[in-house]
């Protein structure tokens, strides 16, 4: 058959995708979500850790706790521990989060329980002691000098405290002197308390005796119920400032607390975020980088965490554009609240997300990835399943009702790092 190459192929819409078969198990009584991917010759194992800030005292704690893991084992040195590693071709990866810690291996398929055996060691037999301590916050004291040289760094911890406040776990941020105190002793209580209080997601090639394996290798220890319960207090809705006469440009975030991925709203308010700043053909590159030339690059986003979420709006400018930039932000802004969206740039946006969306499941361990947001965050996979037609649902009346309500420019609190 020839093709008529004067004829346009045919163009179909996408439909709901339908996440692949994760089984939920428990074995010895850790539980365990595993998905099969035959012929791939290679496999990821997550522990997702309760060890994340959510559950420890300050910023520092899990932070500590976590990279510690790779200061070598009771057996091996650090050196010895990152060589073995590379002998099996495989990656380990430390993941500290708000919510969770991860802790991943990324390994061949044929390597598989040399490399489980290696997790295991790390997990229950590390090298925690004083010089390795000693050496670990000599270097993240040197990051963080580095990072609060950074506008970008500042303006964003610092829109996090407002938010929240220092005591809660979204808000708290990492100092030297809390580096400096913290022990050793408190770092191992708290990977012992949480850091090997851990849910497994694993998948890829995977042998069919990987459920012995995995039940050899790691142990349910007895640990009591993490408190995730929150208490409220001294977040702030006051505009923030860190002034550096060494600073070119200036960094401006604005935000404001708003909701989880369960929110009745969520889906209206990702679409209406995309319109705003969400790709790079939004309203607010178009504007203040096209258009003004002010910036490389502005974006909105909603980050959704286990117990909240907050919106944010970023971008670097010169200093002389600082005010410009910000009004120009609430002129987009109140667009949105009070134009409706055109058809045509409706379409477009629907159609770029859902292409993101459905071609964010073709990479490698995407599924299991997806369903450890979701089941981490007491979500159904419905969620997933129906993305598209709730993406579709939402028409410019919605936009306009949803911009209203939570996009009112006075509700947004900004941070700002600049001269």
């Amino acid at each position: 058959m020839i093709l008529d190459r004067t004829k346009p192929p045919k163009v179909y819409q996408i439909e709901d995708v339908r996440l692949a078969t994760i089984q939920s198990t428990s074995i010895d009584g850790l539980n365990v979500h595993s998905h099969f991917d035959e012929g791939s010759k290679t496999f990821k194992i997550e522990l997702q850790t309760k060890g994340g800030q959510l559950n420890g005292n300050t910023a520092i704690l899990p932070q500590l706790a976590l990279k510690m893991l790779n200061e070598g084992t009771k057996s091996k040195t650090s050196i010895q521990l990152a060589e073995t590693i590379d002998s099996l071709g495989s990656f380990l990866e430390l993941s500290p989060g708000f919510d969770y810690s991860s802790i991943t291996i990324f390994g061949l398929s044929k390597y598989f329980v040399e490399n489980i055996q290696l997790l295991s060691e790390i997990i229950y037999q590390p090298r925690f002691s004083e010089d390795n301590l000693a050496t670990l916050k000599e270097r993240e004291l040197d990051k963080l000098k580095l990072n609060l040289e950074k506008g970008s760094y500042l303006s964003s911890v610092n829109l996090r405290k407002t938010l929240f406040g220092l005591n809660h776990p979204y808000g708290r941020q990492l100092t030297a002197e809390e580096y400096q105190t913290t022990s050793i002793s408190e770092i191992e209580s708290f990977h012992n308390s949480f850091v090997k209080d851990f849910d497994i997601y694993i998948s890829g090639d995977l042998p069919s005796n990987f459920e012995s394996t995995l039940s050899n290798a790691f142990e349910k220890g007895q640990y009591s119920d993490s408190n995730r319960s929150i208490i409220e207090v001294d977040s702030s809705s006051q505009d923030i400032y860190h002034q550096d006469s060494k600073f070119i440009q200036s960094s401006i975030k604005l935000g404001k607390r708003l909701f989880t991925r369960q929110h009745e709203d969520y889906f209206p308010f990702i679409l209406t975020n995309e319109v705003l700043g969400g790709f790079f053909g939004s309203r607010l590159m178009k504007n203040i980088r096209e258009e003004k030339g002010y910036t490389y690059g502005i974006y909105s986003h909603l980050y959704s965490l286990l117990h909240d979420g907050y919106f944010l709006i970023s971008t670097d400018v010169k200093g002389e554009n600082q005010q410009d930039t910000i009004d120009e932000v609430y002129k987009e802004i109140n667009k949105l609240r009070t134009e409706l969206v055109s058809q045509e740039e409706l379409d477009i946006v629907k159609n770029y997300m859902i292409g993101v969306f459905t071609n964010s499941f073709t990479s490698p361990f995407a599924h299991i990835d997806k369903f450890k947001t979701l089941n981490s965050q007491g979500i159904s996979t419905d969620f997933y399943r129906n993305y598209v037609s709730n993406i579709r649902a939402v028409d410019s009346e919605t936009i306009l009702k949803t911009a209203s309500e939570y996009l009112a420019p006075e509700t947004l609190v900004s941070s700002i790092a600049g001269a």
